[in-house]
């Protein structure tokens, strides 16, 4: 080996960057979509031991214990045979001792340094005088790229982590026939008329809903949530920061409970408020509410258990919910994921905790309850947009589904639905130019449901068999969802009939004014 190709290697920084990550795994969350086995370890050991830390990782268990480690390198007998000769669990102990996890950030960039350098030399370009630099300790990776550019524009694609430069009239041919496969459509949502305006849920899509306050959009968000799991059978992912954990079971079981996309899967045919189940209330069989016994005083003299025998015994529709709850464990197990992060919702927290549920669960969609800023960022309104940037950037990245719920201004309130636009978003109107879908939503005033009429596509009993116009029932609540971003397609603005109680949301048709 020449002197050279000894210089341009630092199996030192290579071993610390491997030491670190088995001492705290959760740096592949950050990290693994920069670092590139093939290109950033010279050394072998460091090489093999990396690559399986990131299949442990993601595949297997987050936890890195010698017992951990073990098991899964004696599952395969090459595996294990390198393992052995690298000197096994003892060579990653002394790794992770010399590691120290604050100063990864330095090891990372030092890594990528000598990754980028072996590179220009592998492509026959002299390294020798950038190694020999007086200053080649402090340079950074961009210093170094920036000394030779003009001629390795094509080697800093592969190791600087940017994207490669396409020919956008290559594979036209290719791109239609395997279109005839597999048509550009993600998954149906239970709204026929959105989901085709939209092309269904697609990965590499970010897509916000807005709504008042109080209003109904994280139920609306949760029709979408139960739908894509329970139905669909796809994993998702609900980030939460305004409402708690249970809120959100009450919300998924009332859905569950009063939407016949479910009745056909449970078996049971219910309506059930979800007040009412926040209550512990129950019909008995003979219409009247079932209470907990209790003394003159207010004191409760019946136990849970005994409470729940007597509602079994008698009230059908204690044993439906419950028939319908176990239904749900089942049926969820391992499809429904939820975080509260009301204590840390910056972009970089955000980050994390996508990338790792994408990383170690295999889910690609996400639900963000309710958009808001970094509030340790830039000003409210940059801050915003920035955090917005960051998530519409993981949809390409992680090639992910990112649904948001944002809040419109209070002022809402004294527009007309139909008027509706990106200038109603609190805090910020520059989301719009990010995402690739919004839809802002507000309940129509009944004092001017004659403004108003809907047509249904779908409905041919009008004259020549074309949809006739629908006026709105006053005896119903409505929403009407304006379609203000939308890059595929036409837009529409669509008209649901809306039960918050219930958390039914029915699509009408397309609503236009009178």
């Amino acid at each position: 080996m020449s002197d050279i190709e000894e210089k341009i290697k630092n199996i030192p920084m290579e071993i610390l960057v491997v030491g670190a990550i088995f001492k705290q795994p959760e740096l592949l969350v950050e990290y693994s979509f920069y670092i590139k086995s093939k290109y950033d370890f010279s050394d072998q050991a460091c090489s093999f031991l990396y690559n399986n830390a990131e299949i442990i990782f993601q595949k297997r268990t987050q936890e890195f214990t010698q017992s951990n480690i073990n098991l899964y390198m004696a599952e395969d007998k090459e595996r294990l045979e390198l393992y052995k000769k690298y000197g096994g669990w003892k060579t990653i102990e002394e790794w992770m001792d010399l590691a120290s996890i604050d100063d990864f950030k330095n090891y990372f960039d030092t890594l990528k340094k000598f990754s980028l350098i072996r590179e220009f030399h592998r492509n026959g370009y002299d390294v020798t005088k950038i190694i020999n630099h007086s200053k080649f300790n402090v340079f950074t990776v961009e210093e170094v790229y920036k000394i030779v550019r003009s001629k390795i524009d094509r080697i800093r694609t592969v190791i600087m982590k940017d994207n490669d430069v396409h020919i956008l009239n290559e594979n036209m041919t290719n791109m239609i026939i395997s279109c005839l496969e597999n048509p550009d459509m993600g998954l149906p949502l239970p709204f026929p008329l959105m989901s085709d305006m939209i092309r269904g849920i697609r990965l590499r899509q970010a897509m916000c809903v807005g709504m008042l306050s109080n209003a109904g959009k994280t139920r609306f968000m949760f029709t979408i949530i139960a739908y894509i799991a329970l139905v669909l059978k796809q994993k998702v992912f609900v980030l939460l920061n305004e409402m708690s954990i249970l809120e959100m079971r009450y919300c998924l079981l009332t859905t569950i409970l009063n939407n016949k996309e479910y009745s056909q899967l449970t078996g049971i045919n219910i309506e059930k408020k979800e007040k009412e189940v926040t209550l512990g209330l129950y019909f008995g069989d003979d219409g009247k509410f079932i209470y907990r016994k209790k003394d003159n005083d207010g004191n409760n003299i019946e136990t849970v258990e005994e409470f729940e025998k007597r509602l079994i015994e008698n009230s059908t529709e204690y044993r439906s919910v419950k028939q319908v709850t176990e239904w749900i464990e089942k049926e969820t197990e391992g499809l429904i994921y939820a975080k509260d992060v009301s204590m840390s919702y910056d972009d970089k927290s955000l980050n994390f905790e996508i990338t790792k549920a994408h990383m170690t669960n295999g889910i690609d969609y996400f639900f963000y309850d309710t958009l808001k800023n970094d509030t340790n960022s830039l000003g409210e309104w940059a801050s915003l947009i920035a955090t917005t940037t960051k998530l519409k950037e993981l949809s390409n990245q992680l090639n992910i589904y990112i649904f948001g719920s944002i809040q419109l201004t209070p002022d809402t309130v004294q527009i007309q639905p139909l008027e509706l636009n990106s200038m109603n978003i609190s805090a910020s109107k520059g989301l719009k130019n990010i995402l690739d879908i919004l839809f802002l939503c507000k309940e129509i005033n009944k004092k001017d449901y004659y403004k108003y009429f809907y047509i249904d596509p779908a409905d041919t009993s009008g004259d020549w068999g074309e949809p006739p116009q629908r006026v709105l029932d006053l005896d119903k609540r409505y929403y009407c969802f304006v379609t203000d971003k939308l890059r595929s397609g036409a837009k529409k603005n669509l008209l649901f009939d809306v039960d918050l109680n219930l958390n039914c949301w029915r699509e009408c048709g397309e609503l236009f004014y009178k």
